[in-house]
């Protein structure tokens, strides 16, 4: 073990059977939908390798219920396009679910609290042993716009998110540096902004540290059909360079 926590949360396309009821549109316009939305190969791109005790990945699809998200829809910034933690609306604003309070209650108790428990064990597990835990909040964005994005770049290639307390200046430079090392055009807190920090430890905690790292998708795989092409290795062999570059600075 390692102080390092990867959180991959977008990269699932699992809706159970049981829960495919609630949905308002097709099977061919929710393929669509996850298509766009599923940050896909995330897991082999940042974790290959990876021991499992290591890595907090979220078990359906973002579509079922976003872990990502604060579930308080009053606190979430995205809860304004229908994508809070529990998505209502599509990318182009028409109605996915109509979920009832009880509805939406059931959805966080199954995948949504039992993911952010297991988030906050892995994270004080590492406090304990190492006195720190830095996360690396793994994602990807398409290279069309999404209604959730704080802004739009084109040319962008790597996204870095930070949080406020829980990204130090240090840890982002680290991130800014590395990659633009590597030739990659960077952007801080866009597309997104943010980056994960468990419930228990939010606002609280500067020992955990955390940083979002958002890889544009056509650097990897072809966007029309969620299929890897030949970019990909290069891509994953970078992030596992910059997961030993985060082992490095954790531990020192």
């Amino acid at each position: 073990m390692t102080p390092v926590l990867l959180h991959v949360p977008h990269d699932s396309t699992v809706i159970p059977p049981a829960d495919r009821a609630d949905y308002l549109i097709s099977a061919a316009d929710l393929s669509l939908e996850q298509l766009q939305l599923t940050d896909w190969h995330t897991a082999e791109l940042y974790a290959e390798g990876v021991p499992a005790d290591e890595i907090v990945r979220a078990e359906v699809s973002r579509l079922v219920v976003d872990v990502e998200r604060f579930a308080d829809d009053r606190l979430e910034r995205c809860a304004a396009v229908g994508m809070g933690a529990t998505y209502v609306q599509t990318c182009d604003g028409r109605p996915l679910r109509s979920l009832s309070p009880e509805r939406r209650t059931e959805l966080l108790d199954h995948y949504y609290w039992p993911h952010h428990r297991r988030l906050d064990e892995a994270a004080a597990e590492r406090l304990a042993r190492f006195g720190r835990c830095v996360i690396l909040d793994a994602h990807s964005f398409p290279t069309g716009q999404l209604p959730t994005q704080v802004g739009f770049s084109a040319p962008l290639e790597i996204g870095i998110g930070t949080q406020p307390g829980h990204t130090s200046p240090e840890l982002q430079a680290l991130a800014e540096g590395f990659f633009r090392a590597q030739g990659f055009v960077v952007g801080v807190d866009i597309p997104f902004s943010g980056a994960i920090v468990p419930n228990r430890f939010f606002g609280k905690e500067p020992r955990v540290q955390s940083l979002m790292i958002e890889v544009r998708r056509d650097l990897y795989m072809d966007e029309t059909t969620g299929e890897r092409h030949g970019g990909f290795a290069r891509i994953q062999a970078v992030l596992t360079e910059f997961r030993t570059e985060l082992a490095r600075f954790a531990t020192t």
